[in-house]
């Protein structure tokens, strides 16, 4: 938080200073107007034209390492810039890089190539996503997850399968986290700032259990019969998954069901350990798959504490 000090302006007005960043980074200046909300103690600033949103963003592609390149075009993504523009000295040599890292964001195309820099369009508007939409997406989609992952199906075309269902759930990721971003420049109620925190831990949390589901795909991806001693657990466990991401609906009382939870998840991790001895000749294998099942379970109660909190203000 950066304080700002009142000034005087004349014998009945007061006013404050804008952020010069702020002004550049939302192509404001002298004349724009913002809406004012008043709540409480609290005021709020927003753009008051929405075309003033359509922000343009620039990031050289020159002298950067690859992974520091795509977090800040990730980045400006997730910060709903319209526009992002990419400079190099040799941009068109560069345009399969830069298709590959764009792929990994929903609605994102490629509208200008110039010798000297790409042009990106984000064509989504967050103004009409539903964070509640996208989570239920993100659910649906984690549930295939473990629905193919018990399927009697090659191991590798099983794990094939499974990263580009992690992909999907990835972009719905990234597609929700704007949405958030948008909301918490626009909302007017801060009680409603404050619930989108623990969605985004939820949105986050279900994130994670699919790339762990990936992992699990990856370890068992050369050896079927190994992976099929495992079904009866994955079926336990998806069991467990439709449970948890069930509380997230409202009408869920959760006093009524939070011992269940504790309860079935007791059971599951009993599972686990009494299939120790199907794995007498594979036992490395049992440990790493047994120890990323439980880090499931530990991503799904932190999914049960985001939803306590959300529920319980």
């Amino acid at each position: 938080m950066e304080p700002r000090k009142i000034i005087q302006f004349g014998n009945s007005s007061y006013v404050i200073t804008l952020p010069q960043d702020w002004l550049k980074e939302n192509n404001l200046d002298k004349g724009d107007k913002l809406n004012l909300i008043e709540s409480n103690e609290t005021l709020i600033l927003s753009i008051a034209d929405k075309k003033k949103t359509q922000k343009t963003a620039e990031i050289s592609f020159d002298n950067i390492p690859l992974k520091l390149f795509n977090k800040e075009l990730i980045s400006y993504y997730l910060k709903n810039f319209k526009y992002i523009k990419i400079k190099s000295e040799n941009a068109i040599e560069k345009l399969e890089q830069i298709r590959v890292l764009k792929d990994k964001l929903s609605s994102v195309e490629i509208t200008e190539i110039n010798p000297d820099y790409i042009m990106l369009k984000d064509l989504t508007s967050p103004e009409e996503l539903e964070v509640n939409k996208i989570t239920k997406e993100i659910i649906k989609m984690g549930k295939i997850l473990f629905t193919e992952l018990k399927k009697d199906t090659e191991g590798k075309s099983k794990y094939f399968l499974i990263t580009n269902l992690d992909k999907n759930i990835n972009k719905l990721t990234f597609l929700a986290y704007k949405a958030i971003n948008y909301n918490l420049d626009v909302w007017k109620n801060p009680g409603e700032v404050k619930d989108t925190h623990h969605l985004r831990k939820i949105i986050s949390t279900l994130e994670m259990t699919g790339d762990i589901m990936k992992r699990v795909a990856r370890y068992l991806k050369d050896d079927d019969a190994t992976c099929s001693q495992f079904y009866e657990i994955f079926d336990e466990l998806e069991r467990y998954y439709d449970f948890v991401t069930g509380l997230i609906d409202p009408e869920i009382d959760l006093d009524e069901n939070l011992k269940a939870c504790l309860d079935k998840k007791q059971s599951l991790l009993k599972s686990i350990d009494f299939s120790r001895e199907k794995f007498e000749d594979n036992l490395n294998l049992y440990l790493v798959t047994s120890q990323l099942i439980k880090d499931i379970l530990g991503k799904l109660d932190s999914l049960v504490l985001a939803v306590i909190d959300l529920k319980c203000k």
